[in-house]
């Protein structure tokens, strides 16, 4: 029978997460025998090796990685392995809802032009209790404790970690009976970006930052005409921002399925590692595409939101129209100035004295017409939220 549906999914030390995530793939309403999951280990150390053995319902191929390659080389592994027709990308500790796959696969049929995202729907989960938790997510842990469960029957959450490090609250027929719930918080992705523009993002010019591949799906076609993910992401984040943009570029259609749920299995965390990765990552996807779609976003660093950048899309969209001839010095400033925040941030020095950031800016023939062309626009009357935001950079 061809297998229409392939699910990759990448892991790296999340075991007994990934296993729960397997369970609840046995669970899908869709026909399993059309279906395939493809788990690729990238290198971990933990008791994910013993999942080779593990039989299902549906096709499934455990690959490893002997060393580990990075998240973009994981998940290229396993779409070069994948035979299905419509490609689900998703991370290894990610609780689907039943209906997702088919849920998915029918909106593909109806439309092959889409990326589907799992954005709004989207719910942290305790599954696994673990000694390494951070403070917040042992007080979430123990409000969620006290909010669902009588008195009786609470977890004893000190006991537990005393004698564990590791500890798993359900079985694999919980997991069918979708008992995980239970334990589960609303932690939906951008909400108030869904609410202004909708689960079709209409009007929004960064939805490519939806494309996050905790769980998405598109067709196998749609991803042999962009290309592979990019290696040359290191550790964590933004190679499925840089995957979106160039769906976005292509003008794929990028829409959230506020139909199913999702449920992220909580596992101990090191948010600050991943900020600096974050960093260094965005400026390398921001190098890869030095357009101001991706690098107005460096502003939500320093205290802007994203529903304010996309504004400024808009207006910028518009200026470089109009005046692309007129003001190519004024133009050309923006994505100067936003690759000097970024160089500052990840250098984690001050970001200040911008104007004097980069070469270019600092020539004073460049200068003497971007001011020029400067006074020009404030002349005009054009524009004024996107001049107040240039001025509001140059001032620092």
């Amino acid at each position: 029978m061809t297998i229409e549906v392939s699910v990759i999914m990448i892991t790296y030390n999340k075991y007994p997460q990934n296993l729960y995530s397997l369970y609840a793939l046995e669970n899908q309403t869709f026909n399993k025998k059309k279906m395939e999951v493809i788990m690729v280990d990238d290198a971990s150390t933990d008791r994910t090796p013993k999942l080779k053995h593990y039989r299902p319902p549906f096709h499934f191929r455990y690959i490893r990685c002997e060393q580990n390659v990075g998240r973009s080389k994981a998940k290229n592994i396993g779409v070069d392995a994948a035979r299905g027709k419509i490609l689900i990308i998703m991370d290894a500790e990610m609780i689907l809802d039943p209906a997702y796959v088919e849920q998915h696969y029918k909106l593909h049929q109806a439309d092959p032009n889409l990326v589907v995202t799992g954005c709004l729907r989207h719910y942290n989960a305790f599954t696994v209790l673990d000694r390494k938790f951070n403070i917040e997510q042992v007080k979430l842990l123990r409000q969620l404790n006290r909010q669902k469960n009588p008195r009786y029957r609470r977890l004893r959450i000190r006991r537990i970690f005393r004698k564990y490090p590791k500890k798993r609250l359900f079985t694999k027929r919980n997991i069918a009976q979708l008992k995980y719930k239970k334990y589960a918080y609303p932690a939906p992705f951008f909400r108030e970006i869904i609410e202004r523009h909708g689960t079709n993002y209409e009007g929004y010019h960064l939805a490519y930052i939806f494309v996050i591949t905790h769980n998405i799906s598109l067709r196998r076609s749609t991803l042999d005409k962009i290309g592979p993910f990019d290696e040359g992401f290191k550790g964590w984040g933004c190679e499925d921002w840089e995957f979106g943009y160039r769906l976005y570029k292509h003008g794929v259609r990028i829409v959230d399925n506020p139909k199913v749920s999702v449920y992220h299995q909580e596992h101990p965390r090191s948010f600050g590692a991943q900020n600096k990765d974050g960093l260094i990552n965005y400026q390398y996807f921001f190098t890869l595409h030095p357009d101001f779609e991706v690098g107005v976003q460096a502003l939500c660093w320093i205290g802007k939101n994203l529903l304010e950048v996309n504004d400024l899309v808009v207006d910028y969209k518009a200026l470089a129209r109009q005046y692309e001839q007129q003001y190519p010095h004024l133009i050309q400033s923006f994505l100067l100035l936003f690759d000097t925040i970024l160089t500052l941030l990840v250098n984690d020095m001050p970001v200040t004295n911008l104007l004097n950031g980069s070469e270019t800016m600092r020539d004073p023939q460049w200068r003497d017409a971007f001011l020029a062309e400067l006074s020009q626009w404030k002349a005009s009357g054009e524009y004024l939220n996107l001049l107040a935001h240039l001025e509001w950079l140059l001032s620092k």
